[in-house]
């Protein structure tokens, strides 16, 4: 399938436009990301999984390998900048200046491009939920596991 298709996002007093472009003979998408009309970001990114987004002080988007941060504050102009990475990213949350990147079978604490803290996981991620601050991971053999992020690390939570 081919064609065009624009998110809105309206945070505080600024209007993001996050386009998907499609076509039928390609396995990418284009993706472009204007903020307050301005082309602020595009590339063409892997097509084999969802393009994904999220909202704070800035936008985040991300692909199956690239996450692209979009500063959202005032005099934002101080660039997007991303974070590649080479495995599938799921799911990515916020924390404080961190970012937590839930891939296909590892966890990730990265700050600018620096990975700060990595855990792999013993089997492919089913399910993600975040509640209360700290992360739970299903995974396709069945085990749940909970983690927190103390600092630079990751850490393993015991049920309470």
């Amino acid at each position: 399938m081919s064609g065009s298709e624009i998110w809105t996002v309206v945070a505080g007093l600024r209007v993001a436009e996050i386009e998907l472009k499609t076509d039928d003979q390609s396995c990418s998408v284009g993706l472009s990301v204007r903020v307050d009309g301005v082309e602020r970001w595009s590339s063409e990114e892997p097509g084999w999984r969802d393009i994904a987004c999220g909202v704070d002080e800035s936008l985040f988007v991300w692909s199956a390998r690239r996450l692209v941060i979009v500063p959202l504050t005032p005099g934002f102009d101080d660039g997007v900048y991303t974070v590649d990475c080479e495995e599938d990213i799921l799911v990515v949350f916020r924390i404080e200046e961190r970012w937590l990147l839930v891939c296909e079978s590892s966890l990730k604490v990265v700050a600018g491009s620096a990975e700060l803290s990595r855990l792999e996981l013993p089997e492919v991620v089913s399910d993600v939920r975040w509640i209360n601050g700290r992360l739970s991971v299903c995974c396709d053999d069945g085990s749940k596991i909970k983690f927190a992020v103390v600092g630079d690390n990751l850490e393993m939570v015991l049920d309470e």
